[in-house]
């Protein structure tokens, strides 16, 4: 039950109640950290500074897949279909080296369907 003022029933009896924070498990090693910040904007509605994360995880590990393949679903979704191909592209090609068939079978269907809508 809230009040006018903005604050819970049991806020202003005084009772304290702990505020839920969600935090993955464990110690994030850099570039995971900076994705969770960019998934934390996003949510928030600022796509613009989840854009600028991932790209900063993308030059800080230019091994790692899974942040070509964010940053190309981000980008794809905010119509900057040229660069959302070249992060996928880039994705898959990392994908298919590492010998990971599946998933860059998933990124391949990904870029084609960018592709198809530029």
């Amino acid at each position: 039950m809230s009040r006018r003022d903005g604050r819970s029933v049991r806020a202003s009896q005084g009772v304290r109640e702990e505020r839920a924070v969600h935090r993955p498990e464990g110690e994030l090693d850099p570039i995971e950290g900076l994705i969770y910040r960019a998934r934390k904007l996003r949510r928030r509605g600022d796509t613009r500074g989840a854009i600028v994360l991932l790209r900063q995880a993308c030059s800080q590990d230019e091994w790692r897949a899974r942040t070509f393949t964010l940053l190309g679903a981000l980008l794809s979704e905010v119509g900057r279909h040229d660069e959302a191909a070249v992060a996928l592209a880039h994705a898959r090609w990392l994908r298919q080296r590492a010998g990971e068939g599946p998933r860059a079978e998933v990124t391949a269907r990904l870029l084609e369907a960018e592709l198809r809508s530029c």
